[in-house]
């Protein structure tokens, strides 16, 4: 381990940073929430309603705790600095240990979690989650430093080193409230990519120089992009889309396929056709509206019938329980014998 630029070597421990370390840290923390849980037991009134009032959070050694009495949060912070000590041999940095209030807001895991005034609903207020300042900060930072230290790298050693650390951060906050943020972020890339490209051509006109690093595609004017097509990747480019909160009953090994199917999970048992419907769909069969089960047969049916015409594309398949498409397919049939003319009928026409 290097500390302030001195070597001290280390025989036991995980290094700051490792993969391992936060899944030992989450080991090391399991019996907070369920020490919490115990000492809510012991309140007055009803258990349940106790224990809904009280949230807590913890991912590797940072955590959470939420409740709308000040008095219980400075007792629970005693409790967990009094766990720590006596469980796992730690003392809780009170310096980093902050109270304070939703409408003021706190960083957790380089989110900002904060609640702003609202009128248009019963609460009067929104939750809202963004990217926290910090992580901005640090973001626009570690960016700087590589356009600074490629002065004289090609436009390709830029890309193809900004894009993973844009890719990466923009995926990371894809699921909050970024869009703005995205946005900003994407207008400072500019600049120092702007200033990067002109300090390389100071005889260079404007014109020139946006030609050669800007060259137009489609409807896009600035986009920083090599002769053989490399682009800078747009934190913008990245879609968002609101996480979905795991049931807290719910794990990926327990069995449930339709659950995980619909929340995107690649399970290599269910076919991509079926996994896409699924999720598509919602879990529900779209014959009977009734929500689709691990342990019912399910088949993917095709809306127009192939036999009519109908085509092998996604826009023309749903996934049916077994008996829903045993009954669509008996129907499909009754209606094709209804439309074919019997020899009478032909008869009876000639005439």
């Amino acid at each position: 381990m290097v500390d302030k630029s001195t070597f001290k070597p280390t025989n036991k421990g995980t290094p700051q940073g490792g993969v391992i370390s936060p899944l030992l840290a989450n080991i090391a923390f399991m019996g907070l929430e369920t020490m919490l849980a115990e000492w809510v037991k012991t309140w007055s009134g009803r258990t349940k309603n106790n224990l809904n009032s009280l949230t807590t959070v913890v991912y590797a050694d940072d955590f959470v705790v939420l409740h709308e009495d000040e008095k219980v949060i400075l007792e629970a912070k005693e409790r967990i600095a009094g766990w720590c000590k006596e469980n796992i041999g730690v003392e809780l940095n009170m310096e980093k240990t902050h109270i304070t209030h939703t409408s003021k807001g706190f960083d957790f895991l380089g989110f900002n979690v904060r609640q702003y005034p609202a009128t248009t609903n019963k609460q009067g207020f929104k939750t809202l989650i963004k990217p926290s300042k910090k992580s901005i900060k640090e973001h626009k930072e570690k960016i700087r430093k590589v356009i600074q230290t490629h002065k004289a790298a090609p436009q390709s050693a830029v890309i193809a080193k900004l894009n993973p650390i844009i890719i990466g951060w923009a995926n990371n906050f894809r699921h909050v409230v970024s869009k703005k943020i995205f946005g900003s972020v994407d207008n400072y890339v500019w600049e120092k990519l702007w200033g990067w490209a002109k300090s390389r051509h100071p005889n260079k006109g404007t014109k020139w120089i946006k030609d050669k690093y800007y060259p137009r595609i489609g409807s896009r004017k600035w986009t920083f992009r090599t002769d053989k097509g490399e682009t800078l990747r747009l934190h913008s480019d990245t879609k968002i889309e609101r996480h979905i909160k795991v049931r807290g009953n719910k794990h990926i090994y327990d069995g449930d396929k339709v659950y995980w199917a619909k929340r995107g999970h690649n399970d290599p048992t269910l076919s991509t056709r079926v996994k896409n419907l699924l999720k598509n769909q919602k879990g529900t069969c779209t014959w009977c509206n009734h929500p689709l089960e691990t342990g019912d047969i399910m088949e993917v049916d095709h809306v127009k019938p192939r036999k009519e015409g109908g085509k092998d594309v996604y826009a023309n398949l749903q996934l049916l329980h077994g008996h829903c498409h045993d009954t669509k397919s008996r129907l499909d049939a009754e209606k094709q014998k209804r439309e074919i003319l019997t020899a009478s009928d032909w008869k009876y026409v000639e005439k």
